[in-house]
């Protein structure tokens, strides 16, 4: 007997949100949104407390057949199955009984989201590139930032603070990035504390995390902006950065100059034209004017792609080899 009105969880995040929303295989029918849910920005109980929280504060309707997550915390294939985990717990906090889940990388809706060859470029907290060319996928960066990244927020941010630093000691050029520093981290007005001295007790005091950091980029921007060398050079480096982890996936794929791929663009620092016309300028000149920008879209199209695409296994197999997945079986097929 089939279900009469079956749906499905969605979920989606990264370094600084997570969106959680309700669907069938036709729409979105409710969502919601909250702060990150990576374990490694804010820890494994403050994700579980948000994701419980978003998950309990969608409406029920129906039956609940399974969750489908694309999460930047899926770094890895350990990391998805951890994620999944997560996810059951915090399914069980706001009262579900157990699903199928799926989890992969946050990057997978941006090639589901339309036809035709596809590389999405993800530049917020940290970075992602993925390209697809029919069956063909590759996927590079994600590894965090310790091992990856380069020219996401964190990264941006924390050669913009070694500068600052630099500034101060007198081993780099002056910079009004120094000015920025103040404004985002002012010494207590209680102490003679230098600006060092704060910026090491804010960077390396227990509360911060990834994101803290990270949200120095966008006065970098802004220093950029305003006509800082030292900025200005930070941003030509993170825009090679970005074109670089473009160019590796589209390689893998086979797309190039003769076969342009419909360029997506994610991430609150591609949302900056400062960036991102960087970023465009340096892109045309390696794969030629017939690329085309595309601002991402809301993560919902995509996921519910990536939910039929769970229901053939040769598919999910073949986005295995490239992306790290986590694929209970579902019990039956279609919708």
């Amino acid at each position: 007997m089939s279900d009469p009105d079956p749906y499905w969880l969605l979920i989606e995040g990264g370094g600084s949100r997570t969106w959680a929303a309700l669907a069938t295989f036709g729409s979105v029918r409710a969502e919601g949104e909250g702060s990150s849910t990576n374990p490694r920005s804010v820890g494994h109980d403050q994700a579980h407390d948000t994701l419980a929280e978003l998950i309990r504060a969608l409406p029920r309707s129906g039956t609940l057949r399974g969750v489908v997550a694309a999460h930047g915390a899926a770094s890895t294939r350990g990391c998805a199955d951890e994620f999944a985990a997560l996810i059951r717990r915090a399914m069980a906090t706001a009262g579900h009984p157990p699903v199928p889940v799926l989890v992969t990388n946050d990057i997978v809706p941006l090639l589901l989201d339309g036809d035709g060859p596809r590389c999405v470029v993800i530049c917020g907290t940290g970075t992602g590139f993925a390209a697809r060319n029919g069956d063909r996928w590759a996927r590079a960066s994600g590894l965090e930032w310790l091992l990856s990244d380069e020219g996401g927020g964190h990264d941006l941010a924390a050669r913009a603070l070694r500068a600052v630093v630099r500034s101060q000691d007198g081993r780099g050029p002056a910079t009004a990035l120094v000015d920025a520093a103040r404004r985002w981290c002012p010494p207590s007005p209680d102490t003679d504390a230098s600006l060092g001295e704060s910026l090491f007790h804010a960077i390396h005091g227990d509360a911060a995390r990834k994101p803290y950091v990270a949200s120095f980029a966008p006065f970098v921007l802004e220093t950029a902006r305003a006509g800082d060398p030292v900025a200005a050079a930070l941003l030509d480096d993170a825009a090679r950065e970005l074109v670089e982890g473009a160019g590796a996936v589209c390689r893998a794929v086979g797309l190039g100059t003769a076969a342009p791929p419909a360029l997506v663009l994610s991430g609150s620092l591609l949302h900056s034209d400062i960036l991102r016309e960087r970023f465009l300028s340096r892109a045309r000149a390696q794969f030629g004017d017939g690329v085309v920008p595309r601002v991402a879209s809301a993560p919902g199209p995509g996921l519910v792609n990536l939910l039929s695409l769970w229901q053939g296994p040769a598919a999910i197999a073949a986005l295995g080899r490239a992306m790290p997945v986590h694929a209970d079986p579902i019990p039956g097929s279609g919708p």
